[in-house]
């Protein structure tokens, strides 16, 4: 076992005192002594401390006055990133109630799931969205001409809120997605600690990056915002990693940043001078990859899922001369357990089942008690009562205490640095008729891992289209496999269960799907523009030569797709939806869209 300096049994021990007290108060305190500092930037729009507290309390007052003011109220944040964005969660902890963040590039049948979680939307305004339950209450976010409304809104205090910051979605092997309940106490220890760790001051500027409903748009929202720093914003195909976005970071003088290694890879390997320090995360790092940043740039390598609060252990400095980065040493608060099957400790140096415990364990699965029971048992270890989370993940500890990551003990991936639980692709898979079984897993593709998934379809009756567009109807872009592959049937273990080893002898590395991302075969090529021919050779590596040509077949991936688009939209003036194209990833698609807006043209 390893211990941090502040060893505690658990989060709701750990004694929080005034460094690590309500990030609410921290943010209070700058909307006060920085009222005038730009804390947000937006594409154009500066907001300062003042402004932005004064949208918080817009917020808090509209949750108060539709929700009440008592019991666990779950608001939903159905806003795009920005600094109405960062208002609304404020605004909502302020009111005393839970966030719940949603990304709006989800599909609506996962939306529909997610609003499961929450009891009011918060909107952009405009018609209600159409995946928000009908009955449930919707909000428009309030405009500053509002004058009914009072500007300061509701005063928080520390019994204001309730022991629950927000409720976070996690890919789920039962087919629908976790609900991770994180509290207040952890999540603002985790943000103190690590604004100690790396120095974080109000001179930073901080890139906001992640997606809305992911854990570390926590990280750096609050990480700037605490201190007094500035929270910077990208948007549209700014937020694409490449050369847009390291356009941004170079304009926006952004100092701290962090992304996933896949995302690193594909950022041009220029000069940032502002730039003092990178934290990647999410998937394994290999530095001599990456040597251009090392060199150039403070990287350190955190890691830790969603249900002990954003990350647990860090790496702070990673060199080049690492052969693989380690997921580093445990933060403050943080007690690390390597077990073996009858949870009794493993010796330094043997891998082990990773549990974690201490400061910024979530409080479970908001609904789910039998898996909250499973994930969060009580241990005896050591002699003491200890309540843990077990990460699925196998590690084993170095010699200087770092863990370094040994693969998980069950079927989760890890691929572009979002963790998925095949089951639940599997799941969206046999819902659609036709589907009589189906098996996710990980398959090399061009040096890297993609997501795959087989099929059973018997007769046929089942295209690959038709299954392809189905997925993307109900799971987010990085869901949707990359290849697919239909059989007659699929081989089965002794148990009666997917045989994973079988289906990966099936299909050699680099093998396209059984049938390419169309409707039916077919050799005659399409009237592309040549910018669009040359930015689909860029993203897979081939020509779209014929009208069926598969894109993610090809070798191309959800960055590389988001980035089409992006450049194709921003071009040509379209708005081509991911899920569409997610859906229908060939060039007879985007001919299709091209030749439509010709048409409205002429």
């Amino acid at each position: 076992m390893s211990t941090s300096p502040a060893v505690v049994p658990s989060c709701a021990e750990a004694p929080l005192g005034p460094a690590a007290g309500s990030v609410l108060s921290h943010i209070a305190g700058r909307a006060q002594d920085r009222a005038l500092v730009c804390a947000v930037r937006s594409g154009e729009e500066s907001v300062t401390y003042g402004e932005l507290w004064e949208r918080a309390g817009r917020v808090a007052a509209v949750v108060s006055a539709v929700a009440g003011s008592r019991g666990e109220r779950r608001v939903a944040i159905g806003l795009a990133p920005g600094a109405d964005w960062v208002g609304c969660l404020l605004g909502i902890w302020r009111a005393g109630a839970v966030a719940v963040p949603v990304n709006l590039d989800h599909p609506p049948a996962r939306l529909r799931l997610l609003a499961g979680s929450a009891d009011l939307l918060v909107h952009t305004g405009g018609a209600i969205p159409g995946w928000w339950p009908h009955g449930k209450p919707a909000v428009a976010f309030p405009a500053a001409e509002a004058g009914h409304l009072p500007e300061s809104g509701p005063e928080f205090t520390a019994a204001a809120g309730g022991r629950t910051a927000c409720i976070l979605h996690t890919s789920g092997s039962t087919g629908a997605p976790k609900p991770v309940v994180l509290p207040h106490g952890g999540l603002a220890r985790r943000i103190a600690d690590f604004a100690d760790l790396y120095g974080i001051t109000a001179e930073d500027r901080i890139a906001q990056l992640a997606a809305a409903s992911v854990d570390v748009v926590l990280w750096e929202t609050l990480l700037a915002l605490t201190v007094g720093g500035t929270l910077c914003v990208p948007h549209g195909r700014q937020r694409v990693p490449g050369i847009g976005l390291v356009r941004w970071l170079a304009g926006e003088q952004v100092t701290v940043a962090t992304m996933t290694p896949t995302m690193l890879a594909a950022l041009p390997e220029v000069t940032l001078p502002e730039l003092r320090l990178l934290v990647v995360g999410g998937e394994a790092l290999a530095p001599a990859r990456f040597r251009y940043w090392i060199d150039r740039h403070q990287v350190a390598n955190a890691y830790g899922p969603t249900e002990a609060t954003i990350a647990t252990h860090v790496a702070p400095h990673i060199t080049g001369d690492d052969q693989s980065a380690p997921l580093g040493s445990p933060v403050p608060g943080v007690d690390d357990y390597l077990l073996d099957e009858d949870n009794q400790p493993v010796p330094d140096g043997q891998p082990g089942h990773l549990h974690l415990a201490g400061v910024g364990l979530a409080d479970g699965y908001a609904g789910l008690p039998d898996r909250t029971d499973r994930c969060f048992p009580t241990l005896t270890i050591d002699g003491r009562a200890v309540r843990v989370y077990r990460t699925g993940d196998r590690a084993w500890r170095r010699g200087d205490g770092q863990l370094v990551y040994a693969g998980r003990i069950d079927r989760q991936l890890n691929l572009g640095g979002v963790r998925l639980e095949p089951e639940e692709v599997e799941a969206a898979a046999r819902a659609l008729d036709g589907v009589t079984a189906a098996a996710a897993l990980a398959e090399p593709a061009g040096g890297r891992d993609v997501l795959a998934l087989h099929a059973a379809v018997p007769g046929g009756r089942i295209t690959e289209t038709a299954l392809r567009a189905h997925l993307a109807g109900l799971l987010p872009s990085t869901a949707v496999p990359t290849r697919i592959h239909l059989h007659p049937s699929i081989p089965l273990t002794g148990y009666g269960k997917p045989d994973l080893r079988a289906l990966a002898a099936l299909v050699s590395p680099g093998t396209p799907s059984a049938s390419a991302d169309g409707t039916a075969p077919a050799d005659s090529a399409v009237p592309l523009p040549d910018a669009v021919r040359v930015w689909w050779r860029q993203a897979t590596g081939t020509e779209p030569a014929t009208a069926t040509s598969g894109f993610f077949s090809g070798g191309g991936d959800s960055l590389a797709c988001v980035e089409l688009l992006h450049r194709i939209n921003e071009t040509f003036g379209l708005e081509i939806p991911l899920a569409d194209f997610t859906a229908q990833p060939t060039p007879a698609f985007l001919a299709r869209a091209l030749a439509s807006t010709t048409e409205e043209s002429a």
